[in-house]
């Protein structure tokens, strides 16, 4: 453990410059999704707001960053990957304080929308944005990029679980209470956007050769594989992820403070793992790692929902979370390092795609069970999908990659 922190912070002394600058980004942005994480249910619900249309709303986002993915693949080539994270950035921000600044549900629907337009842009730039500026230490900084995203979404879950309490006399109501606080994380994301303008200018040289080849004629039966297997790890992780803190208030009967709580401790387990993460996908194999944590996610996962005593819920999601965070860190290296040149685009796309999918029919189908109070549910299909992602992967993957250490 000592040995692989020192060797994962001796690693960061020579990350390149565009990298340091995208990983303080991530810190600032992550801080206030994870804000809006904790608090933006609640103040729907606030508002009187049907659970079920609370669903709608959470799938208007994964649905919209499905169908714009490519697109936003076609613009970080056109006009590079600097331009394309400061307009996404910028427009993620501006969205999340239209769906924040009024009760309108149809505004609401309208920021959830033009989020998912453009925050699909964060997964399809940073594979092959990290992957350039690598050289040889993908792991680590694969590693780093999870550890400021988990970090910080830490963070902001901590903050947006004590400010209600906090500002609740300050503000006349719930309501007005949960806006101002979204409006802050809101406006902490844009700000976030500062030192994206301070990375190096990576315009494409020629770009009038862009096409659809590498999304569509790039796909090739890896492509396919990753891709099936992220869709069931988008429903397996929405399930659980967007509903926690409704769990929390509503079926555990605890209360906001507790889930941010719970949320920043989760920390200490998740970058434990991603620091050995890269040492044990070296000695053992990034594959057989992988697949270990798809099985532990499922075991948590269930046993997340079949109680109502908070500790051993919030113990069980708190490890369902980490490990969904080391073996996601590890999965993306091993797709980058399967996927030819050639693919390498088309899977980073589609891998966004279908994990979106699933996700957006997670939010929608959450939706419907929490209005029928059916909250067991959640956490048994979120188990089954997780069972499913493991049947998966060893199925198309195990035969050739087991017997070797490839990440």
């Amino acid at each position: 453990m000592i040995k692989s922190i020192r060797l994962l912070f001796q690693g960061k002394k020579g990350f390149d410059r565009n990298i340091n600058l995208y990983l303080l980004t991530s810190l600032l942005i992550n801080i206030g999704f994870g804000v809006i994480e904790a608090d933006f249910n609640l103040y729907i619900l606030s508002m009187d707001i049907s659970p079920d249309f609370l669903g709608i709303i959470l799938s208007l986002t994964p649905f919209a960053q499905a169908f714009a993915a490519i697109p936003l693949g076609f613009l970080a080539e056109k006009i590079g990957n600097k331009r394309s994270l400061i307009l996404v950035n910028l427009i993620v921000g501006s969205s999340y304080f239209i769906r924040a600044i009024s009760p309108n549900q149809k505004l609401i629907m309208l920021g959830s929308f033009l989020v998912g337009t453009v925050q699909a842009g964060y997964f399809i730039i940073q594979m092959p944005f990290i992957s350039h500026y690598a050289g040889e230490q993908r792991d680590k900084e694969y590693s780093f990029a999870s550890i400021a995203h988990y970090s910080a979404r830490a963070i902001g879950n901590l903050i947006g679980g004590f400010l209600p309490v906090l500002l609740g006399s300050i503000f006349l109501t719930e309501t007005s209470t949960f806006r101002s606080i979204l409006v802050f994380a809101s406006m902490l994301i844009i700000f976030g956007t500062v030192p994206l303008f301070l990375l190096k200018k990576d315009k494409p040289a020629d770009t009038s050769k862009i096409s659809l080849s590498p999304y569509l004629h790039g796909i090739d039966k890896n492509t396919v594989k990753f891709a099936t297997v992220e869709f069931f790890l988008g429903t397996g992780f929405g399930f659980l992820m967007f509903f926690m803190n409704v769990i929390f208030v509503f079926y555990y009967k605890s209360n906001l403070q507790s889930y941010g709580t719970m949320s920043a401790v989760m920390i200490i387990p998740t970058i434990i793992f991603l620091i050995v993460g890269p040492t044990l996908a070296k000695r053992y194999g990034g594959l057989r790692i992988i697949l270990i944590t798809r099985i532990f996610s499922a075991v948590f996962a269930f046993l997340t929902i079949i109680t109502t005593k908070t500790l051993f819920g919030a113990t069980a999601y708190l490890l369902f979370r980490s490990f969904i965070g080391l073996g996601t860190s590890l999965w993306l290296s091993f797709a980058s390092s399967v996927s030819t040149q050639r693919s390498r685009a088309a899977t980073s796309t589609w891998l966004e795609i279908t994990f979106q999918v699933g996700f957006a029919i997670a939010a929608f189908g959450g939706g419907q069970l929490i209005a029928r109070n059916a909250y067991p549910a959640l956490g048994i299909i979120s188990s089954v999908s997780m069972l499913i992602v493991f049947i998966l992967t060893r199925l198309f993957f195990g035969k050739k990659y087991l017997t070797t250490n490839q990440v």
